[in-house]
């Protein structure tokens, strides 16, 4: 995952032709103290894998268009929340007798409610490891016991609806986790509220939608990639209007939690902050400010770019969704089984657990002394453990803190 963002006003790409190759020139936009940025690229030698445009004033040339087209880069257009709105993608592979296949599938209920209940399952199982992690570093003890305890529902479900409730279920408790865990300041409330869909009335919804936005446009590369449509989905309704693309929503549950550990530590790390957004009184909502939302982008980059162990190889995740949904049209064309969405086996360790954070402030200093930790490091730890942003602590310093007997 590796996108060029483009944002502010006037952006503009086009094609500089020359007699001898085609350059392709991007002028990036204008945004407060941001001031205009130009690049060229020769043919074959585009080193990004998409280009996203959240500006809302400039050009795409037509010429442009086909440049892009023939070196195989998709152009995401994206709201400033996040959404995408428009999306323009290379040729995809003609594959009628796999399309043939996804309606048949979409249409089949047995073979429907099979594959919604692996992407709800993996959805839930990424849901519930994420929150033991939440649960190391705060108190959501009772929060993250009723989320297993809905989520222990699913083994009852028989139809896709009932699917869907177990997974709306399994989130709210999700959600009240996160509430409970997440600084007063950021007045998390959730996702949704009885009435309506928070959006971005919160920094942290804010961060939440911009990252999903990033999420959307990766399935929907892997789908035009694979030559599956996107418009006909198994756990998402079919399409009843131009812009919905069920199957980008429903291969976005399993990896959602991709985006949201990232929004945690982005808060946590104190790499966003309140005054990383602005709140606007036409539609209230929050937005981000041109320099944090440039640092997001490039969290949710290292995140989807993390190395992970899958079969003796390591790779990036959005690799993996890219795989998966390869899997999911090998198992429509019955050549092969049914992916785990799930997989590969995710590891996620506190750094600062509750744990380690009381030892650390029960810590004398002759204790300390015993344990081989100096004045120095001491003093560093004891100010970190007493304050709520996340902190690292070597491996070798750690073990001897998690294994010491501290009154």
């Amino acid at each position: 995952m590796n996108p060029l963002h483009l944002s502010g006003w006037a952006v503009k790409i086009r094609v500089q032709n020359l007699q001898s190759r085609s350059e392709l020139e991007i002028i990036d936009g204008r945004e407060d103290d941001k001031s205009p940025s130009w690049m060229w690229f020769k043919p074959r030698r585009f080193p990004y894998s998409s280009v996203v445009i959240d500006g809302h004033s400039g050009y795409v040339s037509l010429q442009a268009l086909h440049w892009l087209s023939r070196n195989k880069v998709p152009v995401f257009v994206m709201n400033y929340d996040g959404s995408v709105i428009s999306s323009i993608l290379p040729p995809m592979p003609i594959k009628a007798d796999l399309r043939a296949a996804q309606f048949q599938a979409a249409n089949d209920p047995k073979k429907k409610f099979t594959i919604a209940h692996a992407l709800v399952k993996a959805k839930i199982s990424r849901s519930l490891q994420l929150l033991d992690w939440l649960g190391q570093r705060y108190d959501i003890d009772r929060e993250v016991r009723i989320a297993k305890k809905e989520a222990a529902r699913l083994g009852m479900a028989r139809s896709v609806p009932q699917l869907r409730t177990v997974e709306g279920r399994v989130a709210l408790r999700y959600w009240e986790a996160f509430r409970k865990a997440l600084p007063e300041w950021l007045d998390f409330q959730g996702r949704i509220t009885t009435s309506h869909n928070n959006n971005a009335s919160d920094p942290f919804n804010a961060a939440l939608n911009y990252g999903y936005g990033f999420l959307e446009a990766e399935c929907r590369m892997a789908i035009n990639v694979v030559g599956l449509e996107p418009s006909v989905g198994f756990l998402h309704d079919f399409s009843d209007y131009q812009t919905k693309q069920s199957l980008v929503y429903d291969l976005q549950e399993p990896f959602r939690w991709l985006v949201d550990l990232s929004v945690v530590q982005s808060f946590e790390s104190s790499a966003l902050d309140l005054h990383d957004f602005y709140f606007t009184g036409d539609d209230y909502r929050y937005r981000f400010e041109v320099d944090a939302k440039e640092r997001f982008i490039d969290l949710i980059r290292k995140r989807f770019n993390a190395g992970v162990a899958l079969r003796g190889r390591m790779l990036k995740w959005d690799t993996i969704i890219e795989q998966k949904t390869n899997e999911l049209g090998r198992f429509l064309n019955e050549r092969g089984k049914l992916p785990d969405f799930a997989g590969p086996q995710l590891k996620l360790e506190r750094m600062d657990s509750r744990e380690l954070r009381t030892k650390i402030l029960a810590l004398t200093q002759s204790q300390a002394k015993e344990l081989g930790i100096g004045k120095s490091t001491l003093h560093y730890l004891r100010r970190n453990a007493n304050n709520c942003s996340s902190f690292r602590a070597s491996r070798k310093i750690r073990g001897r803190l998690l294994l010491a007997s501290v009154n």
